[in-house]
């Protein structure tokens, strides 16, 4: 009994170190690197982060997707960001316009996540986009898409350059015109030689590739046809193609919208004095169908476009058509389909591609279309 007080006065030494021990430990603080997608969290997610229970179920999660790869095989990558530069560009191939068209475009370049670890030359795939669209929103799209797969598998990166159509009267159409200035020059001319001067690119057609949608979809086939000792392959999307005699339903699709009138006027069946701009009235008249042709030259006219790419005896190594079954322009289907026949009559292989949405890109346009397209179409050496 008399040791009773002893034993008391031990284990409460004992309680009071061991106590001591626990609110003087700090835990091993694991480092833990994240990539962010969309827009920051919020407070309440961010206490949330920090409260021990969730952190513990988020290694639980994380070891089970790192179990998850193991047994599927799948290997485990970090994502990679690559990276997007926009540059001003002043034209000089523009300025020859009579409408004072500004001079000064921008030019959107994305680069793939390797570039700035590597000394590699890459390919170049060049994007035009549609009438009133941006080609800035088209690149961050891509960079979406291909940061993930580029991230994982870099053996086939490329650059990808969003080129800016849109003038003061909503489109240039990529296309040469004393009122509007000479679009398809400052595309395939000065853009180009600005992309493999200044970034290392692999400078040849067979590295170099062009796809489009709307009225770049028509940019595109109508640059490659003319230029293939400049592009190598062609992607076109919903592509404004018009089938022999169809020009009356184009008409009649664009009747209420003047601003497309106007703009595809400057561009092929101008006047070269004020107001430089010409509709057909569909009267009849020998004048006015003289006109219609003109109008049809421009998206239309394909089997002479495709004689005069085969006289310049430089085949592309890729030719891609797609669209939606759906289009709300129902001419864009049929001149499509046209166009294919038409390449199809004269040997000219090609891809031809339909799916049930309307003026728009396929799905997955990215991941499904464009990058297996050009991966296997360019030359990477």
């Amino acid at each position: 009994m008399k040791q009773f007080p002893k034993t008391i006065i031990i284990v409460a030494i004992l309680i009071f170190g061991l106590t001591g021990c626990k609110n003087n430990s700090k835990a091993p603080e694991k480092e833990v690197s994240s990539v962010t997608l969309g827009n920051p969290e919020d407070k309440d997610n961010q206490e949330n982060k920090d409260d021990p229970e969730v952190k513990n179920n988020q290694d639980v999660d994380q070891n089970t997707n790192q179990e998850a790869n193991k047994e599927t095989g799948q290997e485990e990558f970090e994502l990679k960001e690559g990276t997007i530069e926009s540059v001003t560009y002043n034209s000089k191939a523009i300025a020859e316009n009579l409408i004072k068209e500004n001079t000064e475009k921008k030019i959107h370049i994305y680069l793939p996540p390797s570039y700035n670890e590597s000394e590699k030359e890459y390919p170049v795939v060049y994007f035009l986009h549609g009438f009133g669209d941006s080609a800035y929103a088209f690149i961050k799209l891509a960079q979406r898409g291909l940061d993930p797969i580029f991230s994982e598998d870099s053996s086939k990166e490329f650059i990808m350059v969003g080129v800016e159509g849109t003038n003061s009267a909503g489109g240039s159409y990529y296309v040469n015109s004393p009122v509007i200035g000479n679009w398809a020059d400052y595309t395939t001319k000065e853009v180009v030689s600005y992309i493999d001067s200044n970034y290392r690119t692999l400078a040849n057609a067979e590295s170099r590739g062009i796809c489009g949608f709307s009225m770049g979809g028509f940019g595109a086939l109508n640059l490659a046809f003319l230029y293939p000792d400049v592009y190598g392959a062609v992607y076109s999307m919903s592509p404004g193609v018009v089938a022999k005699g169809d020009m009356d339903e184009v008409l009649d699709s664009w009747k209420r919208d003047s601003g497309f009138l106007r703009a595809y006027s400057y561009a092929f069946a101008y006047n070269t004095t004020p107001p430089y701009n010409t509709t057909p009235l569909r009267d009849g008249s020998k004048t006015d169908n003289a006109l219609i042709e003109r109008w049809e030259s421009g998206y239309g006219n394909w089997k002479e476009k495709l004689d005069a790419y085969l006289a310049l005896e430089k085949p592309l190594r890729a030719i891609g058509l797609c669209y939606g079954e759906n289009d709300n322009y129902s001419w864009i289907p049929k001149g499509t389909k046209y166009l294919s026949d038409l390449l199809k009559e004269k040997n000219i292989e090609h891809t031809h591609f339909t799916f049930l949405g309307g003026h728009s890109f396929p799905g997955n346009v990215i991941g499904d279309h464009l990058l297996p397209f050009f991966q296997e179409a360019l030359v990477w050496e």
